[in-house]
């Protein structure tokens, strides 16, 4: 039964790739002798080129649903975990809502030789210039991410508070952009709207532009660690009459941590310092936060539960608030790369600022696909 499977695999990738009807045979004691470079050779530079650039000839690729990647992409080849390389070899492009042209392995080669065939792709580019994929832990709501990233994100918050003897809904729309540049810089756009209402307003605006960039200086995937150091600022587009804005630039400047324990644990961290240029507008605040994520899913669609602590010290006074904030992230496609989180933020130190808050975003990866693809 193996022998029969593998032939078919082997016709698929060799003589289908050369377009000839000779019948190739290696016998399985063969195949289990071969290292990584020698399989990705015999059976991959067929479909993806022996130099991993893909380009091979047209006839060949006229009845495939994508063209073959590019292994010499810095950012396609290191991007994704050596985990998820694995899956798509061993169980084939559809298990991860990719090409159905790429075939499964599973039954051909062991498991050692699927992570060496891995390691030679990987080989094409310097790893060393590019955070590893290992490292793209799930966003969370208040830490900065350490990982750089390509995302579309809206981050909806509603707040509901008691102020200047009103009870206010307090909703605010982020618009959120990232991409990646260099090897590993990312700069970002956040653009918000607000509207406050109460029994006595309702109003509308936007509010302060913010910009950011971001350097992951230091990460190890063996480990799975990354330390990443950035800076933002915003403008005052918002109307700080109305309560949309800080009437002033404001630099924050950051460090953001991640750290995986094991494969099922992600904790990750940042600290800020935000402040105010016009220093009449409001003291610097110190702001910290921690999150937990549990990966309970194989793949990465499924439910993702977690937690995160969140503080803010206003430098030069005595307000400290601390809250948590218990939260869910649903990843809704074989790829991950669409995906939604919710959270309630509960105050638990320096007073009850709001009465309730609930976060939460819509996250689209779109350098791994469309919205309606990877299903």
């Amino acid at each position: 039964m193996r022998k029969l499977i593998f032939i078919s695999i082997f016709i698929a990738g060799f003589v289908f790739g050369q377009q000839d009807t000779t019948e190739q045979v290696i016998d399985f004691e063969t195949i289990k002798t071969m290292n990584g470079k020698q399989i990705y050779e015999v059976f991959c530079a067929k479909c993806h080129g022996i130099d991993g650039k893909g380009n091979i000839p047209e006839e060949i690729k006229q009845n495939w649903d994508v063209p073959p990647p590019d292994f010499t992409d810095g950012y396609f080849n290191t991007r994704e975990a050596r985990k998820d390389w694995y899956a798509v070899i061993k169980y084939g492009g559809a298990s991860r809502g990719l090409s159905r042209t790429m075939p499964a392995f599973g039954d051909v080669f062991t498991d050692q030789q699927i992570y060496e065939t891995i390691e030679h792709i990987k080989s094409f580019v310097d790893q060393k210039k590019y955070p590893q994929g290992e490292l793209n832990f799930i966003r969370a709501h208040y830490v900065t991410k350490a990982y750089v990233e390509q995302e579309f994100i809206l981050i909806p918050t509603f707040t509901y508070k008691f102020e200047n003897g009103h009870n206010i809904n307090d909703t605010k729309v982020v618009l959120y952009y990232a991409n990646r540049f260099g090897t590993r810089f990312q700069y970002e756009v956040k653009s918000p709207i607000q509207n406050l209402r109460s029994c006595v307003q309702n109003t509308t605006g936007i509010g302060d532009l913010e910009l950011g960039l971001k350097y992951a200086f230091y990460d190890n995937y063996k480990n799975l660690s990354i330390l990443t150091a950035g800076f933002e600022f915003s403008l005052p587009t918002g109307s700080e009459a109305k309560g949309f804005g800080k009437g002033t630039v404001v630099l924050v400047p950051y460090l953001a941590v991640a750290k995986g324990i094991g494969e099922k644990i992600e904790m990750q961290g940042s600290l800020k310092i935000e402040a105010p240029v016009n220093k009449s507008k409001g003291n610097p605040e110190l702001i910290y936060s921690l999150s937990t994520t549990l990966i309970i899913p194989e793949g990465k669609r499924g439910i993702f539960p977690g937690v995160e602590l969140v503080g803010t010290k206003t430098l030069n006074a005595e307000e400290h608030t601390i809250s948590i904030v218990p939260k869910i992230y649903i990843a809704l496609t074989k790829r991950g790369h669409l995906a939604l989180s919710i959270g309630r933020e509960i105050p638990i130190y320096g007073g009850k600022p709001f009465k309730y808050r609930y976060v939460g975003f819509i996250l689209w990866d779109y350098v791994d696909g469309g919205i309606f693809s990877g299903w």
